[in-house]
């Protein structure tokens, strides 16, 4: 019997929002999310049967296919400038001012690539290394906010990664520490 190799995951330890241009920016988010959501966009097979009276003849079956993954980050801080990638708009450092997207025009957002780090936890809790989840060519969407009164402003930042042909959709790695 193979041992199988298992990591216990918690947390999410860092995130990294890498643009995907020419020269590339990082934005790097640490005690910021507090929850990344991640579900597959999947193309949905299906099962055509082929039934005479009350005997199944054949079966003719197409598989699920995964094309990228929605994720939802939900944010304890805001970060202006990261908004700004999601959302579409636009951050002014001078003036400290952000402006979303006008409404009625189509939005033209920056690719970018989605690195979420998890802790990989020992059995005294202390973390052993980390886990980084790699989503490509993600897409911003509009920015979900959230006020109450008595209660910390939350926003909710969302993306969809969409690979192009022969691309995974999903990779993840081991490691001892967190980038530098």
């Amino acid at each position: 019997m193979a041992d199988v190799l298992e990591f216990a995951l918690a947390n999410i330890a860092r995130v990294d929002i890498v643009t995907e241009e020419d020269t590339p920016v990082t934005y790097t988010l640490i005690d910021m999310a507090n929850e990344a959501n991640i579900e597959a966009y999947v193309s949905e097979g299906a099962e055509n049967i082929l039934r005479v009276k009350n005997t199944i003849k054949a079966m003719n079956k197409l598989e699920d296919i995964v094309l990228g993954y929605d994720i939802t980050l939900s944010a304890v801080t805001m970060q202006p400038e990261v908004l700004a990638l999601v959302d579409g708009g636009t951050w002014d450092d001078l003036s400290e001012k952000y402006s979303a997207p006008p409404v009625g025009s189509p939005v033209n957002r920056k690719a970018f690539t989605l690195k979420v780090y998890t802790e990989d936890k020992d059995v005294n809790g202390e973390t052993k290394g980390y886990v980084c989840f790699s989503f490509l060519h993600c897409k911003g969407r509009p920015v979900n906010y959230n006020v109450q009164d008595g209660e910390f402003f939350s926003e909710s930042l969302q993306a969809r990664s969409r690979p192009a042909a022969g691309e995974s959709p999903v990779e993840f790695e081991n490691m001892e520490a967190l980038p530098a």
